[in-house]
């Protein structure tokens, strides 16, 4: 019945959505679905149901004709507010690309919020249109971190996100006192936020307080309770009974990770089979066995989501006693592990596959950087691995290319975007930026970990029953459409939203024009946890799931117990109210693992800005070359070969004599000289805030100009 309903007002949304929709009445509505989609409803019902698109704001009406409108009629529209800057955002909508929002139109909304807006002219912006907040629908910040001080026989907040526009009122400190560090709870919103203190992280002269702060921001919870730890240290690690009943593997077994990692969470081994073919074990910690349902260290890793990993420390979804003790994969110690055995021939066709029970001792604990040493420079006795060890990785590398190869051909996109490594010293302040590409052992664990991934869903997507995938959609096609413009002036073809077109071009890219990359991961949907299967995209993949990490990764532990219940335990044969039972659960723990991924992300792109700019603090008024990376009316950005990110505002190239052309996307001057996306600029750091995590550079610039390439004539450094 329910299903019935949706289906029904899904109708009603698609009429009133529709392009070629006029005003409508009701009884004009109502004649609409009973002539041209035989759909009978009474007037009464109608109302109502159009009632409760109108309280969520899908529809419109105009009470003066009693006229129900679509939300292009009405011009409002409901979107997520990303707010860049205390001057300026950006809001999503449905039909176009994301509208510019001037600060004097937030209208007391904070970045990410739900907003209804409308859109008006704007003859200064790159679209000839902005957007003007109405209303907000739904906050999304519930909690601040920020500095408490105190004025005027009140406290305040000094909170350092650039996003935040508003005054903070902190009505309730507790045991808080100026200069401590906090996360405060928001009360009351408006021009004036009204909070209380919540917790107090430390003082603000306390090494890795800067980390700890955006790590709070985010959610991201460090501690566990007492309860929680009680609990894992009274967890049995006797599995004596689980030794009679699993298989016990004693091939050559090895862990291959970085060299400070201490969640081995993946072993692999490898050997060559008499037919030719290639007998792949993946051998996963198996996490579901210590952590059941129904206890306290589930629920609590439910509400972590995921390890989240920053420049000093990794903040665990499980209590140390499992994540790097009871179930990390440490040499020669017996481990419990859920198996997938697969044989794969030379195409990289997966022949057969087997899921099991196990228990393995790794033979060697092996390190991404030892091994690319000694699968470029060979045998090294410095290094320790045995001549055995060595042949068995190069074998590695020969299933990763093809393995490799049957993605490529399918039409797999692979970014290969350079990582930025932050080196800290004794007291957390950032000393050096390592760029660091993939070497040969990190590619061969993600190949073999995408084979397993995608064997383990197809293996359950055939027994047709819930299951938790890692689904990617396709990119948007308005996105699209702007991807293909740009590139197209640069000379590239891009046909059409295919994995193998954007890996074409991908492929086809110059060096130089190596920035495209980023806007194409701009342009690309987020993977995230479904129960419903639409296929991965990136990966050009019809079957994906996460069942490789359990340690870190929460999806990847309800993997394993359905696993468990499906095959090891044939606890299979779901009736129909089983059956949407499960699969509503499986729902609700994907979109809030899907969540807590995102806030994870974004707390490790937030300390890595902060330790950025904090690095680059000691170097102002050097001078550096960087290439144009994104174009704005605002101003450019520019990416240092180290990874850093800095902003040329528009006010430093007007004095420069380039202006602002929206049509082109450029900025150019009177000359005609030109500065676009690629180009090759000469760039002093005037500003690196820690703070606020903004860097800034000026154009290196003289009266001879810059070249269409972005070489300086007459340039001497002084």
């Amino acid at each position: 019945m329910e299903v019935i309903y949706l289906s029904y007002i899904n109708m009603i949304m698609e009429i009133i959505s529709s392009v070629n929709f006029q005003p409508s009445s009701l009884l004009e509505l109502k004649n609409i679905l009973t002539n041209e989609y035989q759909i009978n409803v009474d007037l009464e019902t109608l109302e109502n149901d159009l009632k409760k698109l109108l309280d969520d704001f899908e529809i419109f009406l105009n009470k003066k004709k009693d006229k129900y409108l679509s939300n292009r009629l009405a011009n409002k529209y409901k979107g997520q507010i990303s707010i860049k800057h205390r001057d300026y955002g950006f809001v999503s909508n449905p039909y176009y690309p994301d509208f510019y929002v001037d600060c004097e139109d937030f209208n007391t909304s904070m970045d990410k919020d739900e907003v209804l807006y409308s859109v008006v002219e704007d003859r200064f912006g790159s679209s000839g249109y902005k957007a003007i907040v109405l209303k907000v629908l739904k906050r999304n910040y519930e909690y601040l971190v920020g500095e408490l001080y105190f004025k005027n026989n009140k406290y305040y907040l000094k909170c350092n996100d650039k996003r935040i526009t508003q005054t903070i009122l902190v009505n309730q400190v507790k045991k808080a006192k100026s200069k401590d560090i906090v996360r405060v709870k928001i009360n009351s919103y408006g021009e004036l936020l009204k909070c209380e203190v919540d917790s107090i992280l430390g003082d603000s002269n306390t090494i890795g307080i800067d980390i700890s702060s955006i790590a709070a921001k985010y959610g991201v919870l460090r501690e566990f309770s007492s309860e929680v730890i009680d609990e894992v240290n009274n967890i049995d690690n006797n599995f004596l009974e689980e030794k009679k009943r699993r298989k016990v593997y004693s091939n050559n077994i090895y862990t291959i990770d970085g060299d400070d990692a201490k969640d081995l969470d993946d072993a692999v081994s490898l050997k060559r089979l008499d037919n030719g073919n290639y007998q792949l074990g993946v051998y996963i910690a198996d996490v579901s066995y210590y952590v059941t349902e129904n206890t306290l260290v589930n629920q609590e890793a439910l509400i972590r989501g995921t390890s989240v990993y920053l420049v000093d420390r990794v903040i665990p979804m499980l209590p140390v006693r499992l994540s790097n003790d009871l179930c990390s994969l440490n040499p020669n110690e017996e481990k419990l592990v859920v198996s997938c055995i697969m044989e794969i021939d030379n195409m990289g066709n997966v022949i057969t596959s087997s899921l099991e029970e196990g228990i393995i001792k790794t033979k060697k604990r092996l390190s991404y950087s030892k091994c690319n040493e000694v699968l470029e420079n060979g045998y090294s006795e410095e290094i320790g691995y045995e001549v055995d060890i060595i042949d068995n990785l190069k074998l590695m590398v020969e299933l990763k290319d093809i393995l490799k190869e049957k993605r490529n051909r399918r039409g797999s996109i692979d970014f290969d975007t350079v990582e930025p490594k932050i080196i800290l010293n004794e007291n957390g302040e950032a000393i050096d930026i390592i760029p660091i590409e993939r070497g040969v052992s990190e590619q061969i664990i993600e190949e073999f970990m995408i084979v397993c991934n995608e064997t383990v869903a197809e293996f359950i997507s055939n027994m047709d029953l819930p299951f938790i995938y890692r689904v990617h959609d396709k990119p948007d096609n308005i996105k699209f459409q702007m991807l293909k413009s740009m590139v197209s002036k640069l000379g590239y073809k891009l046909l059409g939203i295919y994995p193998k077109e954007l890996q074409k071009l991908l492929n086809s890219l110059d060096s130089k024009d190596n920035y495209i990359k980023n806007s194409m991961l701009r342009l690309m949907a987020k993977a995230v946890y479904s129960e419903e299967n639409i296929g991965h995209f990136g990966l050009a993949s019809r079957f994906y799931t996460h069942f490789t990490s359990p340690i870190r990764r929460y999806p990847d532990l309800i993997v394993h117990r359905l696993i468990r219940k499906y095959i090891f335990n044939n606890d299979n044969l779901l009736d129909e109210l089983q059956y949407e039972d499960l699969k509503n659960k499986i729902s609700s723990i994907a979109l809030t693992s899907s969540d807590r991924e995102r806030s994870a992300m974004e707390c490790e792109f937030a300390v890595n800005d902060m330790k950025k700019a904090e690095y680059m603090s000691s170097f102002i008024g050097n001078i550096y070359e960087g290439v144009v990376t994104s174009i704005h009316k605002f101003g450019i950005f520019v990416t240092l070969p180290n990874t850093v990110d800095g902003l040329i505002r528009s006010d430093n190239l007007r004095i420069n004599g380039f202006n602002f052309d929206s049509y082109k996307n450029i900025y150019i001057n009177r000359n005609s000289r030109k500065i676009s996306l690629g180009e090759t600029l000469k760039v002093r750091l005037i500003n690196s805030n820690k703070k606020t995590s903004e860097i800034d550079f000026e154009l290196v610039y003289n009266n001879k100009g810059v070249s269409r390439y972005g070489k300086y004539k007459g340039y001497r450094k002084k």
